[in-house]
């Protein structure tokens, strides 16, 4: 993906067994408001990525693209980028099962500018300050930050945000395992990729293919030995 992205022109990629976009920047339910839980307004990207790393391939998350491929972008300063950044580590290093080493995925913040080239930028904001993970419809200080600017003369920059999950390593696994591990998401759901679109799968079909996996892994071992 090329370093600037332009506001409503179509991102050169499209939705598939390996990559997602969202217009929203919601990654759990518990960032949803009742209003957006009770009309089904967004899907939370954590099912994606839940079902990206269950795929066990290189797939790729766009936050800020909607489902037509409209680059639409996210209001963002340097903070909401490390708040988002937190809230990812936390969910998938504290809510999955098992949790997720920090190799299996990564994420950047790509600059979208809009059509108009006179459109001033307000230039960045740091402030050293703990970011605070609220519920809705509480919010961190951060989030306030930004709400203000969108308003102002001189608006935060856009970005999309990508998140890129990478295949499991057995040399890089904390955990011990010695085949890819199934994960389950912060509602104790596990979903897996097929075709364009995330399916929950159930604890039989996990069951099953992980015989499968493990049968094939002691296969590969003999036949290693052997040599």
């Amino acid at each position: 993906m090329g370093e600037i992205l332009v506001q409503n022109e179509v991102f050169s990629g499209e939705e598939s067994k390996y990559m997602e976009f969202k217009a929203h920047d919601r990654l759990s339910a518990t960032q949803l408001t009742e209003m957006e839980v009770d009309k089904k307004l967004f899907q939370p990207a954590s099912r994606t990525i839940c079902a990206f790393l269950n795929t066990n391939e290189e797939c790729d998350l766009f936050l800020g693209i909607q489902d037509n491929g409209i680059v639409k972008g996210h209001y963002m300063f340097a903070d909401q980028k490390n708040h988002f950044k937190e809230n990812i580590r936390l969910l998938l290093s504290k809510k999955y099962t098992p949790s997720v080493d920090d190799y299996r995925y990564s994420v950047r913040f790509t600059r979208v500018k809009t059509g108009d080239e006179s459109l001033s930028v307000a230039a960045d904001i740091i402030i050293d300050k703990e970011h605070k993970l609220l519920l809705p419809p509480n919010c961190c200080w951060c989030e306030s930050e930004i709400r203000q600017c969108r308003n102002s003369a001189k608006k935060p920059p856009l970005y999309v945000i990508h998140i890129r999950i990478h295949k499991w390593d057995k040399e890089r696994d904390t955990v011990g395992s010695i085949i890819w591990p199934y994960h389950t998401n912060e509602d104790g759901k596990c979903y897996k990729r097929f075709s364009a679109s995330n399916h929950e799968i159930q604890q039989d079909t996990i069951c099953d293919e992980t015989r499968i996996d493990m049968a094939r892994y002691y296969k590969s071992s003999v036949v290693k030995a052997q040599l």
